[in-house]
């Protein structure tokens, strides 16, 4: 009796990380030190991402599962995505509280420095996180289109919104990749009792070799930048940038065309892999508006 109590104690210990096998966790922790040239001293920041998944095989082809993305940005922390999805040879679905594809894809498609805190981003076209259904269809010949629905998605600043649509925010978004091409077009809709924002995103890059070459250009109606969406602004924006990897050392180039006070910013970084995980970099971010040029150092660990 004792023996077979043992080998069953055994046998549970043996398989118990089977059991665990499809749940993953993963992330990032960087620091960074900023020389402002519009101040007298420096200032830092440190940002963390830390990112929980499990997923369980159903069978036929068929898989679920859920993402819980938690994160401390420079001071604040937030839970960021709490999803749970299905999977199979119809596509995806995704539902629960998500980044849009305007901002998770499109937003910093082409601002893609080393840099946590310097950034060639829009600030037009708000609308980030939302509880939302997404479907996302199978590859067709390197084609997805992908829909989302937003429900209670709130106006624009993250406010909760004040008209009496059952769907506050819609996408619809498209993506071509064919080996070193990849083409993306996708429009953001969010209603508002102040006027609709939209936002329609056209992208591109072609990588040759260790050169990657990517722009975007983003198209914003309405955009609510105010708690109380009083202030409304339309603005286009045309983003430019260049990734060469030497090595462990990676340099990114990007330069802004803008309606706004962004237009002419440009951002340059140094990157240098000291292993897989682990990175530093410099980077030089210069405000056209007011001929500002800030560098900054940092240091990065993924996991």
């Amino acid at each position: 009796m004792k023996k077979t109590i043992i080998a069953s104690a055994i046998a549970a210990v043996v398989a118990a990380p089977a059991a665990f096998a499809d749940v993953t966790i993963s992330g990032n922790v960087n620091m960074e030190i900023l020389d402002q040239d519009a101040s007298t001293g420096w200032d830092n920041s440190t940002n963390t991402d830390l990112v929980f998944k499990a997923s369980e095989d159903l069978g036929n082809g068929m898989k679920a599962g859920i993402k819980y993305h938690m994160f401390h940005d420079d001071g604040s922390d937030s839970v960021a995505d709490t999803t749970v999805f299905v999977s199979g040879d119809f596509g995806s679905i995704n539902a629960g509280r998500q980044e849009s594809v305007n901002m998770a894809f499109f937003h910093g498609f082409a601002a893609g420095d080393a840099a946590h805190d310097m950034t060639l981003e829009d600030t037009n076209g708000t609308q980030s996180r939302m509880n939302a259904v997404a479907y996302t269809t199978p590859s067709m010949n390197g084609l997805t289109v992908t829909a989302v629905a937003g429900i209670d998605a709130g106006d624009q600043a993250g406010t909760a919104g004040t008209d009496t649509d059952n769907v506050d925010a819609s996408e619809v978004v498209a993506k071509y990749s064919n080996g070193p091409l990849m083409v993306a077009i996708g429009k953001t809709s969010a209603n508002s009792s102040n006027g609709d924002e939209e936002v329609t995103n056209i992208a591109a890059s072609y990588k040759m070799g260790d050169l990657k070459v990517s722009v975007l250009n983003r198209d914003v109606d309405n955009s609510y930048n105010t708690a109380d969406d009083a202030t409304q602004t339309d603005n286009e924006m045309t983003t430019f940038a260049v990734n060469y990897t030497m090595g462990s050392n990676s340099l990114y180039a990007g330069v802004t065309d803008s309606d706004d006070g962004q237009d002419g910013d440009w951002v340059v970084s140094l990157k240098h892999s000291l292993s897989k995980r682990t990175s530093v970099y410099v980077a030089a971010k210069n405000d056209d508006s007011d001929s500002n040029t800030d560098t900054l150092v940092g240091i990065k660990h993924s996991f």
